[in-house]
């Protein structure tokens, strides 16, 4: 007898709905923390700008990282909302193909 296996369409649906939710948990996960990120960021740089100048000049060069790191942390963000999206789009899909499987089978 051949070794040939049956292909599982439901399992195959399920299996890549749950994939694709993992990865959007996964992604969310990552999202909060660099939003929480962003605003202690945020919070730094305006304490920093609100001391006197002479104080500013002292930290001149931590504020500029915090700004650079800041601005990373923006597209980082930016990134990972597009890769949510794209990733929400995915599971919908993935969810009313299943569904259409569903009821091809009834």
């Amino acid at each position: 007898m051949p070794d040939i296996q049956i292909f599982d369409a439901a399992g195959f649906f399920n299996q890549k709905i749950a994939e694709v939710e993992q990865n959007l948990i996964g992604k969310k996960a990552e999202l909060e923390i660099l939003l929480a990120n962003r605003r202690n960021l945020e919070s730094s740089i305006d304490t920093l700008g609100s001391l006197p100048p002479d104080h500013q000049r002292a930290i001149l060069q931590e504020l500029v990282t915090l700004k650079e790191v800041l601005s990373a942390t923006l597209r980082a963000i930016s990134g990972l909302e597009s890769e949510i999206e794209l990733l929400a789009g995915k599971l919908a899909a993935l969810q009313a193909a299943r569904d259409l499987l569903e009821l091809r089978a009834e």
